[in-house]
């Protein structure tokens, strides 16, 4: 039994000692890349998970939904559906681009072209369903840039034009924050 215990302190330091090494980096450390810092980090990262991703692009993840119907015959095989389908829309995807480029140049902290791109975005497509985050994007650019009363002003009338958007009340979360 002293042999056994021994042995489990012999080898407690070597197993701590691994296990050290092992651990990944604080999350901190791992997002220091990011532009924003705290509260605008997590609202820009909520922002990037409700906004729409371009179809095209290589990393695609496949869902895979199965269900038992009743019998079908070659003739009858449903055609898959999907309400608001844009994918084939060529001017939907044009949008979807520029977008998804000025969310790039905001996350590589390009903030100046970012609100160009953002302006231009806004400017062209004025009735474009992406236009509210566009709007958003425009905001959070203006507020990692250290302007802080455009950031106000363009999150003040995001929240007057969009008062049922899933991110209005970041939108005055932030705007509280820059106060």
């Amino acid at each position: 039994m002293k042999q056994l215990l021994m042995l489990v302190l012999l080898i407690m330091p070597v197993v701590n000692l691994a296990a050290e090494q092992q651990q990944p980096a604080p999350a901190e450390k791992l997002e220091s890349g990011n532009v924003f810092k705290g509260f605008l980090q997590k609202v820009w990262g909520k922002f990037k998970s409700l906004s729409p991703k371009d179809p095209r692009q290589t990393h695609k993840v496949v869902v895979v939904t199965a269900g038992v119907r009743g019998a079908e015959t070659t003739s009858s095989i449903l055609e898959p559906y999907w309400k608001d389908d844009q994918t084939s829309d060529e001017q939907f995807l044009q949008q979807l681009q520029a977008f998804a480029s000025a969310q790039e140049q905001i996350d590589k902290g390009e903030l100046a072209s970012a609100v160009t791109s953002l302006q231009a975005f806004v400017t062209q497509w004025p009735s474009s369903s992406l236009k509210p985050n566009a709007e958003f994007a425009l905001a959070m650019a203006y507020g990692g840039q250290g302007d802080k009363q455009k950031s106000i002003q363009v999150f003040n009338q995001f929240v007057q034009e969009y008062p049922e958007h899933p991110l209005v009340a970041d939108a005055k979360s932030v705007i509280k924050a820059l106060k």
